[in-house]
């Protein structure tokens, strides 16, 4: 094995280990929260707020962190001076927050929503103290500290969440959650990777940060647009309750996948940015990362295409439910959405940002223009479903577009990319056809039996 391969190997390992112990925080949180403190309308209420908060993050971060990991030629000047103008930028987005949040949660009926945005630009403007060290450490491949920090991160939103509900504040949990999550982020990032900004700023060198930034995190950006705009659209068109419910079957599935994939994911741009000179080596790393991604992911697809009714009750409780049929419609989503997951980052890291930008921009006209018509259309005959079967229709045909357009650059047939996956998605199929055979053969009504058989 070659160096870069055993790097690359390590990298895996260490963030898989710390996405494995966030994914065990996420489901505690989730699990917890809506069982024991949160209904429907609730966990609806807050979804409208949560899912604008990545987005809102790389808006603030404006591509600075993502230009430093693409760039080895920085120095403690320009490194300061993209802090500074990082700085800048998310006081300017927190202040934005204090008037667009209220405007958000005036249309969407529920005045806490404005507070909750409002609450997080102070999060926002805190994150500075740790985003250009972690960018650092991740264009060092320092997998292991990342993942630490992660780690200890992810445990104090854990915390944060469930005390802040248990004393009864609600949907204002996944805030303190946040900035808890962020002060210990900032705090295990400066002990690993210290840095002090000087007091310079340069505009040019933080120009060439900002141009080369701005189109990754434009198209990062446009990306959370597309991929939460449902949440909005369900929220207006169908309340607060049945946005909850949609969040549920969304967690289930679409989670999952995104989790499951960041394993990969997060070492994949620094690792295809230090490929951008050999693209034979970048092509068989992304035949690589496909392979992985398929092999974690298909079991759990099968597992919740045939049995969502039974996993929703036996995690979340009951109430629901209600929720299964859209687990099913976006599991043909969960599938391509963790492939698509790669590609980004491959074009990025070969420094072709401006073809993700243009596919997101399409991606980010076309998506929710077709949840609209599907949620004004077919509303009254399947009610919020209708979005859930809008991205089943639609995402599959932004996928193929992406693909097409990511591996012409690393000039890979898509058959090659095809025969590539091997057999697995052939034995995915068979069993996700025996476990519906025997989801249908089961008389029993309790959900835990039947899981543990299928």
């Amino acid at each position: 094995m070659t160096p870069a391969a055993r790097t690359v190997s390590r990298g895996i390992a260490w963030t898989g280990v710390a996405s494995l112990a966030l994914g065990v925080f996420d489901v505690a949180a989730t699990l917890l929260l809506l069982r024991c403190w949160l209904s429907p309308t609730e966990y609806g209420v807050a979804a409208v707020a949560t899912t604008l908060f990545p987005m809102l993050d790389l808006v603030a971060d404006a591509g600075f962190a993502a230009a430093v990991v693409q760039r080895a030629d920085s120095t403690d000047d320009t490194l300061s001076s993209a802090f500074w103008a990082s700085l800048a930028i998310s006081v300017a987005v927190a202040i934005g927050l204090l008037a667009l949040g209220p405007l958000l949660g005036w249309i969407q009926g529920h005045a806490v929503i404005g507070g909750l945005l409002a609450g997080y630009g102070v999060k926002l403007v805190l994150q500075n103290a740790f985003f250009i060290p972690n960018a650092l450490l991740r264009r060092d491949l320092r997998f292991g500290a990342i993942a630490g920090i992660r780690t200890s991160a992810g445990a104090a939103e854990l915390a944060g969440k469930l005390i802040a509900a248990a004393a009864g504040l609600g949907v204002w949990c996944f805030l303190v959650g946040q900035l808890a999550k962020t002060v210990v982020q900032a705090v295990a990032t400066q002990l690993c990777r210290p840095f002090r900004p000087r007091l310079r700023f340069r505009r040019a060198e933080a120009a060439a940060y900002f141009r080369f930034g701005s189109r990754t995190s434009a198209s990062q950006v446009l990306f959370h647009l597309y991929t939460n705009a449902d949440y909005q659209i369900v929220g207006y068109v169908f309340g607060a309750a049945a946005t909850g419910l949609y969040r549920a079957a969304y967690e289930l599935v679409l989670e999952p996948a995104k989790l499951l994939s960041y394993v990969i994911v997060e070492v994949a741009f620094p690792v295809f940015s230090r490929l951008r000179d050999d693209l034979g080596a970048a092509r068989d790393q992304l035949l690589a990362f496909t392979r992985q991604n398929l092999l974690v992911l298909i079991p759990v697809l099968s597992v919740l295409a045939v049995a969502p009714a039974e996993l929703l009750e036996l995690f979340f409780g009951a109430r629901w439910r209600p929720a299964a049929d859209a687990v099913r419609l976006l599991c043909v989503v969960g599938g391509l959405r963790a492939l698509s997951f790669l590609l980004p980052p491959l074009l990025d890291g070969l420094g072709r940002a401006d073809l993700t930008l243009r596919y997101t921009v399409a991606a980010a006209i076309v998506v929710p223009a077709t949840q609209v018509a599907a949620a004004l259309a077919l509303g009254d005959a399947l009610g919020w479903r209708a979005v859930a079967l809008a991205w089943a229709v639609a995402y599959p045909v932004a996928f193929a577009a992406l693909l097409v357009m990511a591996l012409a650059q690393v000039r890979l047939p898509i058959a090659t990319y095809v025969r590539a996956a091997g057999r697995l998605p052939g034995c995915g199929a068979i069993g996700l056809a025996a476990r519906a055979i025997a989801a249908r053969a089961l008389p029993w009504q309790a959900a835990a039996p039947r899981l543990v058989v299928l």
